[in-house]
């Protein structure tokens, strides 16, 4: 864990909303919320709401969600945690990383008359390819979000929101891997960056999430995730491929 640090207090001022504690003891993991930029216009911006985590999460027939207090509004009117069937068939999947729209989780709320104040990584703050490129052997400090776990395994357990400090690198095969270890429940949570802004002080990006508790764990960079997101968004081709007009 960090000691106080200004950009350790920052990334829990603007983002510790956006994640929740994912999975029991023995598959303990956090998810975040993305906030994909579609379209800006001048009467505001359409955007489309994602949930982010490490693909080895997702591979369950019945997840576990943990419903965080201090994100549902009014106060106290969701359970601890909320238990869901196919939860394994809900996810898209590539190269480590799983994505599903929000839909669910809002539907969820609605029935139950509460809805979510949750914070999501915009656009603007998760890394664009060139952010990820300029990691590299170099090592950097970063900072990592994740809900650690308690001795008790139950289900509804607490699971308090943590911060994580080391320094990410490219390794030799090209993988950007966080240095060291971080506590179970961190993995699928959200890596952030500072970049130097001259004489501006520095700006914090998102670059991607945690793949799993192992020592020295890789980190699926938001290039991917981007690509993997733009896959499910392009449009389909018609069936039945093309015809010849006569």
């Amino acid at each position: 864990m960090t000691e106080d640090d200004p950009l350790a207090g920052a990334i829990l001022e603007h983002w510790s909303g956006c994640t929740l504690p994912l999975g029991p003891r023995k598959r303990a993991g956090t998810a975040f919320f993305y906030n994909e930029l579609v379209e800006s216009t001048p009467e505001g911006d359409r955007v489309r709401e994602w949930w982010l985590t490490a693909d080895h999460l997702t591979r369950t027939k019945l997840g576990e969600v943990r419903l965080r207090s201090d994100l549902v509004e009014p106060t106290g009117a969701a359970s601890d945690y909320l238990a869901v069937p196919d939860f394994e068939k809900m996810w898209s999947r590539r190269s480590g990383v799983a994505v599903m729209r929000t839909f669910f989780l809002h539907e969820h709320a609605a029935k139950r008359g509460w809805s979510w104040v949750a914070v999501q990584i915009t656009d603007g703050v998760a890394a664009k390819a060139q952010h990820v490129r300029a990691v590299d052997a170099q090592p950097r400090r970063a900072y990592a979000l994740g809900h650690i776990t308690r001795e008790v395994g139950e289900p509804g357990e607490e699971r308090p929101l943590a911060i994580a400090t080391s320094n990410i690198a490219r390794d030799p095969d090209g993988v950007v891997r966080w240095q060291g270890s971080l506590p179970d429940g961190f993995a699928g949570g959200p890596v952030f960056i500072a970049e130097r802004r001259d004489d501006r002080g520095f700006v914090l990006r998102c670059l991607g999430l945690i793949a799993s508790a192992d020592r020295n764990p890789g980190v699926f960079t938001f290039d991917a995730i981007r690509s993997l997101i733009g896959e499910l968004v392009r449009p389909k081709p018609p069936k039945g491929g093309f015809f010849r007009r006569r």
